[in-house]
């Protein structure tokens, strides 16, 4: 057949970065299941043309079109003009035939585009075919308007072939598959094309393949970040405990490979006969139906070995390769799998185990380093979550990740629980989950008995004591921990230790940190809870002594959560109030964790007057963070009566002075603020350090009141000062980034709360300037510099999302998404700030929507729908609003981007 090809150079590109357009391969694979009937006998993907179909003395030319609206001109000229090209070489006898083009389109045409098909000048030989035009020769398919439909059609037409037990849907995803494949210029169809008279060997040979491997899930959800079941590593290692998904994930990826596969469960073959068995297989599977090729084989007295040297050799003639996959191979010696997967470089071997000791002896034997499956992630989950009727925001669905490792059949079974026994609460579940009050035993629970019982003594104390940490811990605390709970020697401790990690029981992180796998952990807190309050509680407070002891030199997020929790836990009120007074614990998101608990400290006369007050002024400013005026006045008077109550000092006195000062501002009662002011001006310590706070609390007051020229001009004057503090000039932030500005910070000591004061000094300078209808210039960005070297994050982020909307409402919409791109997504997910992610990421899917993306913008949108029904009113308003703001942009674009004046260094006019 003559394979044509106008631009090599771009056919290199194609194959390059050819990677997905389901619906184009959909449509090819319609293309190949009518092609006998209708008289093609080639079929060619992503050549000249996304597909061409080559019939006797006549050629097909098919541009595919996706589109989320109606089809317009430009969206078809650049394919007029390739047409235009291929006609002129038909015409000039370089190609053979006659020739015909259709461009393919999911969406009817716009207006503009029906009326310029019906002209006179509109070529006669080029046809637009859309969903209900009918279809202007016999193996063209008429198109479908989504990936649904076209799915669902060749399903249909699957149905009618005669291939036994195997689904119809299998063999679609793999024709798919195989045509992706071409179309990228893979193996085994380099050249692009299909002759149609091979397609019933084809078929043949996928149905072998697939009947091998187990039926997928009905509803398959993929992991995080899956691995390719193909690669070109020679053995692969891919562990995870029962219910980690390990056989749904190879036979789901299966479906779509390309590639020459078969699959064993080698669980109950005898490790001397395991070559042996999987060769004489092998040889049926892959060259049982090739003529003499199996003889050539199998012959009489060939060893296990042998055959498949003879397999490989047979595949390198062809240019193959094959990958074979042995499921439960943990029950395998290692040593007997040496002769099987060294046999021949043709053959690749993916090997599915449980973590073991003979896992661990398998890495060792073959040097190889086993594969993980990560489980599901966080949208998988909560998607999954939606379909079975429950409810629970970001930070809900992050909890159950965590007690069930994200492994599918663990998630799954937790989320059937929250439906059927706490009416969809994944809140409720997971609390239950947590303080062991739930009544219905998990399936995680259930399988994982059996490997907890394996352990000896020593090893369940590890895992019970230990699981109290969601985070590593180097291998002297793990060890601290075991000597002071269960007073275990270090030597048996680190016996244990290797022991369980054989197991895959305990996760390696660097050098000698580590942790209970997060799947494991619940049954360690179980056992640990069966040993008795004495044992719990002592095991706590090490955990808390280490992390307290080790903070200051690795302030690591996770472990400060962790602190907290063993704090509340074992009621420890003095060091979480003063935590809670803390501006910085607020902004990196801690105060969620101890909220509750504060309120009950609040509210105890077992706590100390000085002890309830701070903790309704942590109480007090959350809800000043937040926006939220919920029963500030009630904190206040509290706060109020325990000063005069209890003679409490100068600090309290200002603290409950300047908050009230604010709420009174809120509320719009100057008499009340003038009178705080007065009152507290008299008071108040004439050191610089109290004055600019008191400077600022002002400000605030101002701003509130609505007197925004008087705000603007005390905060100039605020920012001036600290500038001088930090040793800072203007000319040292301009342009540069918070590592260029470290250096020139004044003295060596922590600046950390100057540098938080001086942004929120420009963040509310910033407010009150947009409030009087002035442009506040680079204070929102000098600001957010600011917040991340103090390690603001929540406020941080704030700012960013308030300076996104300003680039939005001066048309400036690439340098939102740059800002929203480059700087928040990466903080909120590489710190997993929960509560900020949804709200970011709807407001990224908005800022999708200006730039023109709204596939892309709706695709956002739909992940996070899983999460709706858990949000507060507020939040759930919110997504709506977001939709219904990106359904209008659809419809009426927004103005032109903005350009930068030439003058600047913008586009010249």
């Amino acid at each position: 057949m003559e394979n044509f090809n106008l631009d090599a150079r771009q056919l290199a590109r194609i194959e390059a970065v050819h990677r997905g357009f389901l619906y184009q391969h959909l449509y090819a694979a319609a293309c190949l299941f009518k092609a006998a009937a209708s008289g093609v006998t080639h079929v060619v993907v992503e050549n000249d043309e996304d597909v061409e179909l080559v019939l006797p003395g006549h050629r097909i030319y098919a541009q595919i079109k996706t589109r989320g609206s109606r089809l317009i001109f430009s969206d078809v000229e650049g394919a007029l003009g390739r047409f235009a090209q291929i006609r002129d070489e038909h015409s000039a006898g370089r190609r053979s035939g006659t020739c015909q083009f259709v461009v393919v389109a999911n969406t009817p045409l716009g207006p503009e585009l029906a009326e310029r098909a019906v002209k006179a000048n509109w070529p006669r030989d080029v046809t637009l075919v859309y969903p209900g035009s009918g279809t202007p020769a016999a193996p063209l398919p008429e198109p479908w308007p989504t990936v649904d439909d076209a799915f669902d059609a060749c399903r249909a037409a699957a149905e009618s072939m005669p291939l036994g037990i195997l689904a119809p849907e299998t063999l679609v995803w793999k024709i798919a598959g195989r045509v992706m494949a071409a179309s990228a210029g893979v193996e085994p169809n380099p050249g692009h094309a299909f002759v149609v008279d091979e397609l019933p060997a084809l078929f043949e040979q996928l149905v072998v393949q697939l009947q091998d491997f187990p039926a997928p899930p009905l509803r398959y959800r993929p992991q995080d970040k899956e691995p390719p079941l193909v690669s070109d590593q020679r053995v692969r290692l891919v562990v995870g405990f029962s219910g980690a998904g390990k056989t749904s994930w190879v036979s789901q990826t299966a479906l779509h490979a390309s590639n020459r596969l078969a699959y064993y469960d080698v669980a109950d073959i005898s490790g001397p006969a395991l070559a042996s068995s999987v060769a004489r297989e092998l040889a049926a599977r892959m060259c049982g139906s090739r003529g003499g090729k199996l003889g050539e084989i199998l012959l009489p007295g060939a060893s296990g070995t042998e055959i498949l040297i003879a397999i490989g050799r047979h595949l390198a003639e062809d240019g193959l390769t094959a990958t074979v996959v042995l499921d439960n191979a943990h029950r395998v010696p290692a040593a007997d799998l040496v002769p099987l997967v060294c046999a021949s470089p043709q053959l690749r071997f993916l090997l599915l185990a449980q973590p073991n000791a003979s896992t661990a002896r398998i890495e060792a034997t073959l040097g190889i380093s086993s594969e993980p499956l990560l489980g599901w992630s966080n949208e998988t989950a909560a998607a999954e979550g939606l379909s079975l009727g429950c409810h629970g925001d970001y930070t809900d669905y992050e909890r159950v990740l965590k007690l069930t490792a994200g492994l599918p059949l663990y998630v799954q079974n937790a989320l059937k629980i929250a439906a059927g026994s706490y009416e969809g609460d994944i809140d409720r579940l997971c609390t239950a989950l947590e303080e062991r009050t739930h009544v219905v035993e998990t399936v995680q629970e259930l399988i994982l008995a059996d490997v907890f019982e394996t352990f000896n003594e020593n090893e369940r104390r590890a895992v019970g004591a230990l699981s109290l940490s969601d985070v590593p811990l180097s291998q002297a605390e793990a060890t601290t921990i075991l000597k002071r709970t269960f007073d275990m020697e270090p030597a048996a401790a680190a016996g244990a230790f290797r022991r369980l990690r054989t197991t895959g029981s305990i996760q390696i992180f660097g050098v000698d940190r580590f942790k209970v796998h997060d799947a494991i952990r619940p049954l360690g807190r179980a056992f640990l809870v069966d040993c008795g309050a004495d044992a719990l509680k002592a095991a706590r407070e090490v955990i808390r002594d280490l992390v307290m002891t080790a903070l200051p030199l690795d302030h690591d997020r996770q472990r400060v959560f962790l602190l907290l929790r063993m704090l509340v836990a074992l009621g420890n009120v003095k060091p979480l109030v003063q935590m809670a007074t803390d501006e910085l614990f607020h902004e990196l998101g801690y105060m969620e964790e101890i909220s509750a608990f504060l309120v009950e400290a609040s509210a105890s006369e077992a706590v100390a007057p000085e002890d309830r007050f701070w903790a309704l002024d942590g109480l007090v400013f959350a809800h000043f963070k937040e926006g939220d005026d919920t029963d500030i006045r009630n904190k206040l008077d509290r706060m109020d009566a325990l000063v005069r109550d209890n003679d409490l000092g100068l600090t309290e006195r200002l603290a409950v002075g300047m908050k009230q000062m604010i709420f009174a501002a809120r509320n719009k009662d100057v008499a009340t603020v003038t009178k705080t002011m007065a009152e507290l001006s008299r008071v108040l310590p004439q050191t610089p350090q109290h004055l600019r706070v008191a400077k600022y609390n002002y400000a605030h007051a101002l701003f509130e009141l609505g007197m925004m020229g008087e705000c603007v001009a005390g905060t100039l004057d605020l920012v001036v000062e600290y500038y001088d503090e930090l040793g800072l000039r203007l000319s040292d932030v301009m342009g540069n980034n918070p590592d260029k500005i470290w250096p020139l910070l004044k003295g060596d000591h922590s600046h950390t709360d100057d540098l938080k004061h001086l942004a929120d000094s420009l963040d509310l300078q910033s407010k009150a300037l947009k409030a009087s209808g002035g442009n506040p210039g680079l204070a929102p960005i000098h600001a957010m510099k600011f917040y991340s070297m103090a390690q603001s994050l929540d406020s941080f982020v704030r700012v960013g999302q308030k300076l996104v909307d300003d680039f939005i409402g001066r048309n400036d919409y690439i340098g939102a998404r740059d800002v929203i791109e480059r700087n928040l997504m990466p903080t909120i997910t590489g710190l997993k700030l929960a509560g900020r992610i949804i709200p970011v990421r709807s407001q990224y899917a908005v800022v999708l929507a200006y730039c023109g993306a709204f596939d892309a913008a709706d695709a956002e949108m739909a992940r996070l729908e899983p999460y709706e029904g858990g949000l507060d009113a507020r939040g759930q308003w919110e997504l709506r609003n977001q939709r219904s703001l990106i359904a209008q942009l659809r419809e009426n674009p927004p103005p032109p981007q903005w350009q930068m004046p030439s003058q600047l260094g913008g586009p010249a006019r």
